[in-house]
């Protein structure tokens, strides 16, 4: 069956249509006199544009102390791609008005809704936590707020060196409402690996103010002293405040290691991704031998280069199926594993957060710094600093299901489990009347259907679904999953991935944030609505902006704005890439990344075509200015398109480079 590609922009965008900024929009949330226990509230009200890559209109808001909005405490103008909002400062206790209003292309405000009040109001119930504190104390603390909410759980400015022992997170809640954790400045420094934040099923949740760390460190480093290609073998010098190899058993367990160039440092440039080694020797004191896994591989290696261990042991914030969370001033040092990793989380906000690298130190993050998966509103980030993190600083996507029967053209049983969700068979996949189900073929690169849920039926461990027509020819499978070198990979490509369309991370904000000296993406992101605009990245091993489909989390990007972002010196590590790039694999089929406006973007340096888009359809690519690699200006199209339909390309300056 030829499947309608144009489904799901028709359904998305299908209500309303057609109308102007001379309309008002509806207000949802927050509801009229609402009181609220957090100081960053989020807001929503209903689209009144159909906005194309060519007409991109916007919306603003505003919200103030007074009713007749003399006293504005918070405005912006937000793309109209997205129709909610968080702002990125907190609101003192009090009284507020808000409204929004369309804005035309021109710039012009069409009238302000409707003017909703509501109220911030802080706990009544504080619990303060002095700062000699120890960990099992202020878990006392932690179960005594929980309890009884709203309330709010306050830590004396300090520094806390806290021994873990066997626990597996700090702060850790399970369906908890209306709790505010303050840090108050705090600068933690746990002795052990744990989760810093673990949330699951909770609503209304504000951490803010803390800074945290790890001593011993989740990852070692050493300095190249010799290469020895005909051994297979290299010296390294273990860099001062590192662990040694021996000291830590995940260091044998999970033997994938980077090349970090010192000087930066960030990845070098011109190797590959992963260095793995084979094991090592204690020559002397801090001296060991390393083995290389591929011999071959050594050609990349230098004396004085940095090797980094950076086995994954345990994330930093994870959340499970919560909402309305928000991370606001929340610095971490040390991670040893992914930074913020969230499944089924709707309206998360990370605010002024950020992993920074300290100095002496060559990683921050063991793993990429935020893994995003299934939402259906959000994330939103902003104003924060991600430095040096193990793998993509930022992906949203959704998470592949498998099929388990066709029971009729319309019908199709899915398994609650699935190898990449650990939340799903909970919440019975979150699949909804009105989702859009996505079946795709990925040995062929090809999308068998679109279609949209009629119902749902739950069953002990399936999930039946009844949609609006045939699915098409389908392989069922429940989707199983194997390890390799400490990754799932799919078992079999052929069999078909279903994707829920409506839970796909839509409408990502990603603003005003500074990205540099990360393992590989800047943002790699799919879904529909999204914007990515004000950023500035730098020394990225990767691209900054990437669109494609990953073995098993998600497909195409529809509805995206790239606009404003300041590209600078990436694309370091061995692999195909742009500094913004649109594919899908297997590519050449469809055409799945739909309406992308890429604009004013800023891209210098990059070792490669500048942007390339590959199964798109319908972009808009103007008044971005480019500055090739010098290695690279006489060879490399700036701008590539392949396999593309309906892309306008317009006033793109191409800047001689500078040698």
């Amino acid at each position: 069956m030829k499947p309608n590609l144009h489904l799901l922009t028709a359904l998305f965008l299908s209500l309303p249509t057609a109308l102007h900024a001379v309309d008002t929009p509806a207000l949802f949330k927050p509801t009229d006199d609402a009181v609220l226990m957090t100081s960053i509230p989020q807001f929503e009200w209903q689209r009144v544009f159909d906005p194309t890559p060519v007409e991109m209109p916007s919306y603003e808001i505003q919200i103030a102390a007074d009713r007749g909005f003399s006293q504005i405490v918070d405005e912006d103008r937000i793309a109209a791609v997205i129709d909610w909002y968080a702002p990125d400062k907190e609101l003192d206790p009090g009284d507020y008005w808000w409204r929004v209003a369309g804005v035309d292309v021109r710039g012009s405000r069409g009238p302000w809704s409707v003017i909703r009040h509501f109220a911030v109001k802080q706990p009544e119930r504080v619990l303060e936590i002095p700062k000699n504190a120890t960990f099992d104390e202020i878990q006392a603390v932690f179960a005594k707020a929980a309890k009884q909410t709203p309330a709010m759980v306050k830590f004396e400015k300090g520094d806390y060196r806290l021994d873990p022992g066997k626990a597996a997170s700090f702060i850790n809640f399970d369906n908890v409402n209306d709790l505010i954790v303050d840090g108050g400045g705090a600068n933690i420094t746990f002795t052990g690996f744990l989760k810093f934040v673990d949330l699951e099923r909770c609503q209304r949740v504000l951490v803010k103010n803390f800074t945290f760390d790890f001593d011993p460190l989740p990852y070692t480093a050493g300095r190249v002293l010799a290469v020895n290609p005909k051994g297979g073998t290299f010296d390294v010098e273990i860099v001062p405040g590192h662990p040694l190899p021996e000291s830590n058993s995940h260091f044998d367990r999970d033997r994938l290691g980077m090349i970090v160039d010192p000087k930066f440092p960030r990845m070098k440039s011109g190797v590959n991704l992963v260095f793995k080694h084979a094991g090592w020797s204690k020559i002397a004191e801090r001296h060991y031998r390393f083995t290389a896994a591929n011999p071959r591989q050594l050609r990349e290696l230098a004396t004085g280069d940095v090797y980094v261990l950076a086995p994954r042991i345990a994330t930093g914030f994870g959340l499970n199926t919560s909402d309305s969370v928000v991370f606001f001033k929340v610095t971490t040092q040390a991670i040893a594993n992914v930074g913020f990793s969230s499944l089924y989380c709707n309206r998360l906000c990370i605010l002024h957060c950020g992993i920074q690298l300290k100095p002496g130190r060559f990683l921050a993050a063991n793993n990429g710094g935020q893994n995003h998966h299934n939402a259906r509103l959000g994330p939103w980030i902003e104003g924060c600093i991600w430095e040096n993190t193990g793998d993509d600083v930022c992906h949203v996507n959704c998470l592949a299901m498998g099929v388990e029967e066709k029971l009729a053209p319309d019908r199709v049983r899915l398994p609650l489990r699935n190898p990449y969700d650990a939340a799903g068979a909970e919440v019975a996949l979150d699949i909804l009347s009105g989702d859009i189900l996505q079946f795709f073929n990925r040995a062929d690169g090809r999308l068998v259907s679109e279609r949209k849920v009629v119902s749902t039926a739950k069953l002990a461990k399936s999930l039946d679904v009844t949609l609006d027509g045939d699915v098409g020819e389908i392989v069922p499978d429940r989707y199983g999953a194997k390890r390799e070198n400490m990754k799932k990979s799919p078992v079999d490509d052929a069999a078909t991935q279903v994707f829920n369309a409506s839970r796909t991370c839509n409408q990502f904000v990603f603003r005003n944030n500074t990205v540099r000296n990360g393992r590989r993406i800047g943002v790699l992101a799919k879904g529909r609505g999204g914007l990515i605009e004000n950023n500035t990245f730098e020394g990225l091993g990767g691209g900054a902006v990437e669109f494609w489909n990953a073995p098993a989390e998600g497909l195409g990007a529809m509805d995206y704005i790239v606009r404003n972002n300041r590209i600078h010196d990436c694309g370091l590590i061995t692999r195909e890439d742009a500094a913004i790039w649109a594919t899908l694999f297997k590519s050449g089929t469809d055409r799945l990344h739909r309406n992308l406006l890429i604009t004013n973007n800023e891209i210098i340096g990059f070792s490669g075509p500048a942007i390339l888009l590959r199964d798109v359809d319908n972009a808009v690519v103007r008044d971005n200015i480019i500055s090739p690699a010098p290695i690279d200006a006489p060879s490399i199209t700036p701008i590539t398109l392949k396999n593309t339909d309906s892309v306008v390309l317009k006033n793109n300056a191409i800047k001689e480079t500078i040698r």
